[in-house]
């Protein structure tokens, strides 16, 4: 009965960036619901591990290695799903990322790579389902990633903050622009999702597992644990399905609920503060 809802199967969805992280999860999670997926991914060994998953499901499904941000691969692709899949009704755009430095510090080239990975991949993969949407008049739904850094300020990731922001608002305007056509256009926002990437960064310790991360997590997320890939497919698929039919040009977010508690963490022995607990600082080198 929920499968019939839904009505998923039979579906062609593209994931862009859907060979690694929560894309992957999501490309996985669309052929288990009897969706034909085209992944492109600009790593190539996550993308061969990706397809041999969906190979050893059955599923029908379409493969490319680039880099999102070069538009001629782009435009190849969606043309390469046009002949190997057919129709589309489902895109999923899930690439974007960036590097910590002072926004003032930020040079031209840099400011244009972040805005291109994160907000102008975005736009023209959104451009090129929604024209064949449009063309084969049944309506479809496209799912974009948005980030938490779209609701608050993060020092040295202004930029990409800013376009996470920008590709909110590009939902809510696409909802409405495509509404008519029967597209729905929504997002989605996540918060503490661990990554090889995260972890390089610094963001998160490398042992997910380990009494540092389990206590890093029982501080500062509600749920007490980080999200999963499946956890942010989970919201993609409602997106995608017709189980979501009515909902269009809004964000969910998926953080744990760390936006809702603005600050306040719930400090070992201390119990709920919005200020690091005095002990802490105590045992802090201010000197």
């Amino acid at each position: 009965m929920l499968d019939e809802w839904a009505a998923l199967s039979g579906k062609v969805a593209v994931v862009t960036g859907g060979a690694n992280g929560m894309g992957r999860a999501c490309s996985v999670e669309l052929a288990r619901a009897g969706v034909a997926v085209a992944v492109c991914d600009r790593d190539a060994d996550a993308l061969a591990a990706t397809r041999q998953e969906l190979d050893d499901l059955g599923a029908r499904a379409a493969y490319a290695h680039f880099d999102v941000r070069d538009s001629d691969a782009l435009t190849a692709f969606f043309e390469q799903v046009d002949a190997e899949l057919g129709a589309l009704d489902i895109l999923v755009n899930i690439p974007g990322g960036g590097f910590r430095r002072e926004t003032i510090d930020m040079t031209p080239n840099g400011t244009m790579a972040v805005i291109r990975q994160n907000f102008l991949s975005v736009l023209e993969a959104s451009q090129h389902a929604a024209r064949r949407m449009i063309a084969k008049g049944s309506g479809g739904a496209i799912v974009n990633m948005s980030s938490i850094e779209a609701h608050r300020a993060m020092p040295e990731m202004g930029v990409y903050g800013a376009m996470k922001a920008a590709v909110e608002h590009l939902t809510m305007t696409l909802a409405v622009e495509l509404g008519p056509h029967g597209i729905r256009v929504n997002a989605i926002a996540p918060d503490h999702f661990p990554n090889e990437e995260t972890i390089a960064a610094g963001y998160e310790d490398p042992d997910q597992t380990g009494p540092l991360a389990q206590l890093e997590s029982a501080v500062s997320i509600p749920l007490r644990r980080k999200g999963t890939g499946r956890d942010a497919a989970g919201v993609v698929l409602f997106l995608a399905s017709d189980l979501a039919a009515y909902v269009t040009g809004t964000t969910i977010l998926i953080d744990g609920g760390t936006a809702s508690q603005h600050g306040w963490l719930q400090w070992p022995e201390e119990g709920w503060r919005n200020l690091v607990p005095r002990e802490v600082l105590a045992r802090l080198d201010v000197t």
